[in-house]
């Protein structure tokens, strides 16, 4: 099936609020209904790094991308603030360049079997 796999920053300080968002999600059955919606399984890490801490977030479907410009367009209002304050993504603005795949452990096993 096919996968995207994305990372955003966490902006310093934000991260009590983003585990507080989480929290909600995860409480909440129209969030993961809205993902089933755009057809996709959506799955969300935490990383922490020297650098910071980040999202990390990985979308399963027939066409994650097309899911996520979904997810995109149709977010509402309220998520749209929190994604401009936590992570400093604008919705509203054309979207960021989605992440190219460079290695696929699968794919080298795939090819030495045929």
């Amino acid at each position: 099936m096919p996968m995207l796999a994305m990372c955003m920053p966490i902006l310093p300080g934000k991260l009590d609020k983003w585990k507080a968002m989480m929290e909600q999600v995860n409480a909440t059955p129209d969030f993961a209904n809205s993902r089933e919606a755009a057809g996709v399984h959506e799955r969300s890490f935490l990383q922490h790094t020297p650098a910071g801490d980040f999202l990390i977030i990985t979308m399963e479907g027939n066409d994650p991308a097309a899911s996520w410009a979904q997810i995109m367009s149709t977010m509402p209002p309220e998520f749209a603030e929190f994604a401009a304050e936590v992570h400093g993504l604008d919705v509203s603005a054309p979207p960021p360049t989605l992440p190219e795949l460079f290695f696929d452990s699968r794919a080298k096993l795939k090819l030495i079997e045929d």
